[in-house]
């Protein structure tokens, strides 16, 4: 876990285009990673991302034609929440689902998955693992299957998601912002989308939606917090210097670490963000 607050910027990252197959027509893709796992572990931009012992975020952008090189399985619990474009998302034992902007996509750990793009416009989409996963344990299956598998591939749309306005003077001028979950954290930590979004013990994620000339009220968490900037533009104040953040962008808060955004912008400005290591609380408790 880093101790110390870290911008980790989209022009700074490479993509790599190491996965199977990843540079044969057909199947091409590439990733960019802002947090992974330390050496040996999961993390295609080591030198640049935040190092983790508790999570990985990052993102796979696939052209329109291609597609993952067939089902993989992971150890840990894989998110994808859909920035741009379509998917149609299939297991190992042939369930389908269709997920676009702001969709989420949850596989529990063990389960069978690939996506493959549809319509007309290139894939982005964020990738978020529960826990750090060590290089060559995650496997791509051979053969059309099927491979039968304990849990299932999840769609949580988020047009099904209600907005929460509960956040901290999130009704008042200055503060305006609302927020939704696609993964919620354990019992005993709020969940306002509860029977739509996923639980987890290990992390949550959702979004929140600051409106132009407004900003969070300063706050800290007892876990460490990352933020991806989806849509839109940021200003945070860290160590006394105004930092600039735009889209694909992210910043990194330690535990206990008080932090604030403000929208910078015109548009609603739309930041991913991710808790992790919350099992560490849960057992705490």
């Amino acid at each position: 876990m880093s101790n110390t607050v870290r911008t980790i910027l989209n022009k700074d990252l490479a993509p790599t285009w190491t996965v199977k197959q990843a540079k044969e027509p057909g199947y091409m893709r590439s990733l960019i990673t802002w947090v992974g796992g330390p050496d040996g572990y999961i993390n295609t931009n080591p030198e640049v991302a935040v190092t983790s012992q508790s999570a990985a975020v990052g993102l796979m952008r696939m052209a329109v034609g291609n597609r993952q090189a067939g089902v993989h399985v992971h150890s840990v619990t894989e998110i994808y929440v859909i920035l741009k474009g379509e998917v149609e998302s299939f297991d190992g034992v042939g369930n389908l689902h269709r997920a676009g902007p702001l969709d989420c996509l949850y596989i529990p750990a063990g389960v069978p998955h690939a996506v493959r793009t549809i319509g007309d416009t290139d894939l982005e989409l964020i990738w978020l693992h529960d826990a750090i996963e060590k290089v060559g344990v995650s496997v791509y299956l051979d053969g059309s299957g099927p491979f039968p598998a304990d849990d299932e591939v999840k769609l949580i749309r988020f047009v099904d998601l209600a907005p929460d306005w509960s956040g901290v003077k999130a009704k008042e001028g200055g503060h305006l912002r609302w927020s939704a979950k696609w993964v919620a954290g354990p019992d005993g930590t709020p969940n306002h989308n509860e029977g739509k979004a996923v639980v987890n013990s290990r992390m949550a994620v959702g979004v929140t939606v600051i409106l132009p000339g407004n900003s969070h009220v300063s706050h800290a968490h007892w876990h460490p917090e990352t933020y991806v900037i989806m849509r839109g533009s940021a200003v945070v104040i860290q160590e006394g210097t105004t930092v600039e953040l735009g889209r694909l962008d992210a910043i990194y808060f330690p535990p206990e670490t008080p932090h604030a955004l403000r929208n910078s912008g015109d548009e609603p400005l739309y930041l991913l963000w991710a808790h992790d290591d919350l099992a560490r609380w849960q057992k705490s408790v």
